[in-house]
């Protein structure tokens, strides 16, 4: 059986992006530039509507899809959080 994994609420978009900037720090700490790069792309499309936060949304399936096997387990449970968030406000649910 699978473990279930509790997903964490930003209080902020602050704290959102506050966490999307130590991930990309962290994937080129790592060696995941490309990952990075990826992310960072996602995050210059943000511009207050839910297009740019599914832009975004769309970089973070994309790292997940191409890189999760590479990341750390803390890397992909940050890379998770930070989908089902930005997942929320693209869908409001």
């Amino acid at each position: 059986m699978a473990e279930r994994v509790d997903r964490k609420r930003f209080n902020s978009n602050q704290e959102f992006f506050d966490t999307l900037a130590a991930l990309i720090a962290s994937l080129r700490e790592t060696g995941q530039s490309v990952a990075a790069i990826e992310l960072e792309g996602g995050y210059r499309c943000l511009n207050g509507l839910t297009d740019g936060w599914a832009l975004l949304l769309e970089s973070i399936e994309k790292v997940h899809a191409d890189h999760s096997n590479e990341l750390s387990r803390d890397q992909r449970d940050i890379l998770n959080n930070l989908g089902s968030a930005a997942r929320s406000l693209v869908y409001r649910r």
